[in-house]
């Protein structure tokens, strides 16, 4: 996998300093100072880490992070900002972002953060080359050895958070997490979706096991 990373800052002198210590670690860096910008560019990458920031002009950056996510599910994204408080991290989070740096921040403390976070995508991609999976999440699809697994958009998202988590239960609540709040996911509606998995995954002999007092795992 290529070390990508995509900036989208509107102060240059951030981006520069950005761009300089990723490149000095053997990253591909682009930057754009605007959401248009970034949208309307040709050599826009696609499966890239992400460092957005949110106070940008026009369009915000939390807003790129929603768009973002409604195609890409797995690319790392940091959203960026001066705000500190609880309630606007916790926001930032909840439109898709994976992890939050208040400004200003620690230029090393970012380095290892983006390191990590490649880590983390790298493995995913090499389990699913490993298992033979493609995840198609524009169409909340599945293939394996050329079978497809049509799913839901709830069910791909659970699917996504077991697959990105396989060595370890994942509770109900976390699962509930994943979700938007205004989508009012309870625990009986995870258990549906589990079950509903579960017989489609069938067909591509993929199993979600019962944890006992704990909730569920993937099992490949």
């Amino acid at each position: 996998m290529v070390k990508t990373v995509v900036i989208i800052e509107d102060e240059k002198e951030i981006i520069e300093a950005l761009k300089y210590l990723l490149e000095k670690n053997e990253y591909k860096v682009f930057g754009y100072p605007s959401a248009e910008e970034f949208f309307s560019a040709k050599d826009r990458p696609d499966n890239s880490i992400y460092l957005i920031d949110w106070n940008l002009p026009g369009i915000k950056g939390i807003d790129i992070v929603r768009t973002i996510r409604v195609k890409d599910k797995m690319s790392p994204i940091f959203m960026v900002s001066a705000y500190n408080k609880a309630e606007q991290i916790i926001e930032g989070l909840k439109s898709g972002a994976d992890d939050y740096l208040t400004k200003p921040f620690n230029y090393d403390e970012l380095l290892v953060r983006v390191e990590n976070a490649f880590s983390k995508v790298s493995s995913l991609q090499e389990n699913l080359m490993n298992v033979g999976l493609k995840l198609i999440p524009e169409a909340h699809s599945i293939m394996k050895d050329g079978v497809t697994v049509n799913l839901t958009s709830r069910e791909f998202i659970i699917f996504h958070h077991l697959f990105k988590h396989p060595s370890a239960a994942s509770t109900r609540e976390e699962l509930i997490n994943q979700f938007e709040k205004d989508m009012d996911m309870t625990s009986r509606n995870i258990d549906v979706h589990i079950f509903s998995l579960r017989k489609k995954m069938s067909k591509i002999n993929i199993g979600i096991e019962t944890v006992w007092g704990t909730g569920y795992k993937i099992v490949l």
